[in-house]
Protein backbone atom coordinates (compact mmCIF):
# COMPACT_ATOMS: atom_id res chain seq x y z
CA UNK A 1 0.00 0.00 0.00
CA UNK A 2 2.90 2.34 0.78
CA UNK A 3 4.36 1.67 -2.66
CA UNK A 4 1.04 2.55 -4.29
CA UNK A 5 0.77 5.81 -2.36
CA UNK A 6 4.36 6.88 -3.05
CA UNK A 7 4.08 6.01 -6.74
CA UNK A 8 0.78 7.89 -7.02
CA UNK A 9 2.21 10.94 -5.26
CA UNK A 10 5.21 11.06 -7.60
CA UNK A 11 2.91 10.63 -10.60
CA UNK A 12 0.46 13.32 -9.49
CA UNK A 13 3.25 15.74 -8.58
CA UNK A 14 4.90 15.14 -11.96
CA UNK A 15 1.67 15.66 -13.88
CA UNK A 16 0.89 18.80 -11.85
CA UNK A 17 4.34 20.18 -12.59
CA UNK A 18 3.88 19.40 -16.27
CA UNK A 19 0.55 21.23 -16.33
CA UNK A 20 2.15 24.18 -14.56
CA UNK A 21 4.92 24.24 -17.16
CA UNK A 22 2.43 24.14 -20.04
CA UNK A 23 0.38 26.93 -18.45
CA UNK A 24 3.46 29.09 -17.92
CA UNK A 25 4.73 28.54 -21.47
CA UNK A 26 1.52 28.96 -23.47
CA UNK A 27 -0.60 31.24 -21.29
CA UNK A 28 1.94 33.37 -19.45
CA UNK A 29 4.60 33.28 -22.17
CA UNK A 30 7.45 32.25 -19.86
CA UNK A 31 9.34 28.98 -20.29
CA UNK A 32 10.14 26.90 -17.22
CA UNK A 33 12.99 24.71 -18.49
CA UNK A 34 13.76 23.33 -15.03
CA UNK A 35 10.24 21.89 -14.81
CA UNK A 36 10.91 19.32 -17.52
CA UNK A 37 13.83 17.84 -15.58
CA UNK A 38 11.88 17.58 -12.34
CA UNK A 39 8.76 16.29 -14.15
CA UNK A 40 10.80 13.56 -15.85
CA UNK A 41 12.43 12.55 -12.57
CA UNK A 42 9.07 12.29 -10.81
CA UNK A 43 7.54 10.16 -13.55
CA UNK A 44 10.57 7.87 -13.67
CA UNK A 45 10.35 7.39 -9.90
CA UNK A 46 6.61 6.67 -10.15
CA UNK A 47 7.17 4.12 -12.92
CA UNK A 48 10.10 2.36 -11.25
CA UNK A 49 8.20 2.02 -7.98
CA UNK A 50 5.27 0.77 -10.04
CA UNK A 51 7.41 -2.14 -11.29
CA UNK A 52 7.22 -3.82 -7.91
CA UNK A 53 3.50 -3.18 -7.46
CA UNK A 54 2.85 -4.63 -10.92
CA UNK A 55 4.87 -7.72 -9.97
CA UNK A 56 3.00 -8.00 -6.67
CA UNK A 57 -0.37 -7.89 -8.45
CA UNK A 58 0.72 -9.98 -11.48
CA UNK A 59 0.06 -7.07 -13.84
CA UNK A 60 3.23 -7.38 -15.95
CA UNK A 61 2.79 -8.18 -19.61
CA UNK A 62 3.17 -11.88 -20.25
CA UNK A 63 3.03 -14.12 -23.30
CA UNK A 64 1.06 -17.22 -22.42
CA UNK A 65 0.78 -18.92 -25.81
CA UNK A 66 3.19 -21.75 -24.95
CA UNK A 67 2.69 -21.65 -21.19
CA UNK A 68 -1.04 -22.38 -21.51
CA UNK A 69 -0.33 -25.44 -23.70
CA UNK A 70 2.17 -27.24 -21.44
CA UNK A 71 1.48 -29.58 -18.58
CA UNK A 72 1.60 -28.75 -14.88
CA UNK A 73 5.17 -30.04 -14.48
CA UNK A 74 6.50 -27.83 -17.25
CA UNK A 75 4.54 -24.88 -15.84
CA UNK A 76 6.38 -25.34 -12.53
CA UNK A 77 9.71 -25.39 -14.39
CA UNK A 78 8.74 -22.18 -16.22
CA UNK A 79 7.76 -20.51 -12.96
CA UNK A 80 11.04 -21.56 -11.32
CA UNK A 81 13.09 -20.25 -14.26
CA UNK A 82 11.13 -16.98 -14.14
CA UNK A 83 11.85 -16.62 -10.42
CA UNK A 84 15.56 -17.30 -10.89
CA UNK A 85 15.86 -14.79 -13.72
CA UNK A 86 13.75 -12.26 -11.78
CA UNK A 87 15.96 -12.49 -8.70
CA UNK A 88 19.10 -12.28 -10.85
CA UNK A 89 17.70 -9.26 -12.71
CA UNK A 90 16.84 -7.58 -9.40
CA UNK A 91 20.34 -8.11 -8.08
CA UNK A 92 21.79 -6.75 -11.34
CA UNK A 93 19.49 -3.73 -11.03
CA UNK A 94 20.67 -3.11 -7.47
CA UNK A 95 24.36 -3.52 -8.35
CA UNK A 96 24.16 -1.33 -11.46
CA UNK A 97 22.09 1.27 -9.63
CA UNK A 98 24.57 1.52 -6.76
CA UNK A 99 27.39 1.91 -9.28
CA UNK A 100 25.51 4.68 -11.12
CA UNK A 101 24.68 6.51 -7.89
CA UNK A 102 28.20 6.32 -6.52
CA UNK A 103 29.76 7.45 -9.82
CA UNK A 104 27.39 10.40 -10.19
CA UNK A 105 27.90 11.33 -6.54
CA UNK A 106 31.70 11.17 -6.81
CA UNK A 107 31.71 13.23 -10.00
CA UNK A 108 29.19 15.72 -8.57
CA UNK A 109 27.12 15.62 -11.76
CA UNK A 110 24.11 17.96 -11.81
CA UNK A 111 21.17 18.42 -14.16
CA UNK A 112 21.59 21.16 -16.74
CA UNK A 113 18.61 23.45 -16.03
CA UNK A 114 17.70 22.82 -12.40
CA UNK A 115 21.20 22.12 -11.10
CA UNK A 116 19.77 19.13 -9.22
CA UNK A 117 22.28 16.43 -8.16
CA UNK A 118 21.80 13.64 -10.67
CA UNK A 119 22.71 10.93 -8.17
CA UNK A 120 19.32 11.53 -6.56
CA UNK A 121 17.66 10.74 -9.91
CA UNK A 122 19.71 7.55 -10.17
CA UNK A 123 18.85 6.49 -6.62
CA UNK A 124 15.61 4.99 -7.88
CA UNK A 125 17.51 2.16 -9.61
CA UNK A 126 18.80 0.43 -6.47
CA UNK A 127 15.55 1.24 -4.63
CA UNK A 128 13.47 -0.33 -7.40
CA UNK A 129 15.87 -3.26 -7.51
CA UNK A 130 15.41 -3.88 -3.80
CA UNK A 131 11.62 -3.66 -4.13
CA UNK A 132 11.66 -6.10 -7.07
CA UNK A 133 14.00 -8.43 -5.17
CA UNK A 134 11.62 -8.47 -2.20
CA UNK A 135 8.67 -9.29 -4.48
CA UNK A 136 10.55 -12.07 -6.31
CA UNK A 137 11.73 -13.58 -3.03
CA UNK A 138 8.15 -13.43 -1.76
CA UNK A 139 6.95 -15.20 -4.91
CA UNK A 140 9.73 -17.81 -4.55
CA UNK A 141 8.80 -18.39 -0.91
CA UNK A 142 5.17 -18.94 -1.86
CA UNK A 143 6.17 -21.09 -4.83
CA UNK A 144 8.15 -23.49 -2.65
CA UNK A 145 5.46 -23.56 0.03
CA UNK A 146 2.76 -23.96 -2.65
CA UNK A 147 0.82 -21.03 -1.24
CA UNK A 148 -1.14 -18.67 -3.44
CA UNK A 149 -0.32 -14.98 -3.27
CA UNK A 150 -3.44 -13.06 -2.19
CA UNK A 151 -4.92 -10.75 -4.77
CA UNK A 152 -4.94 -7.00 -4.19
CA UNK A 153 -8.60 -7.18 -3.16
CA UNK A 154 -7.97 -10.00 -0.66
CA UNK A 155 -4.88 -8.27 0.73
CA UNK A 156 -6.77 -4.99 1.04
CA UNK A 157 -9.50 -6.62 3.12
CA UNK A 158 -6.98 -7.22 5.91
CA UNK A 159 -6.64 -3.46 6.38
CA UNK A 160 -10.34 -2.68 6.56
CA UNK A 161 -11.76 -1.82 9.95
Amino acid sequence: MIENIISALFFLAGISLSLYSVFMRYVMGGSQSWATEIFTMMLVWAIFIGFSTALRDDKHVSIDILYDRVGPGMKKVCELVTLIFGIAFSLFFIWTGIDMVSTAYAQEIRTIDAGFPIWINYLIMPIAGVLLFIRFVEKAYRFFLKKEIPTEKEAGSEWQL
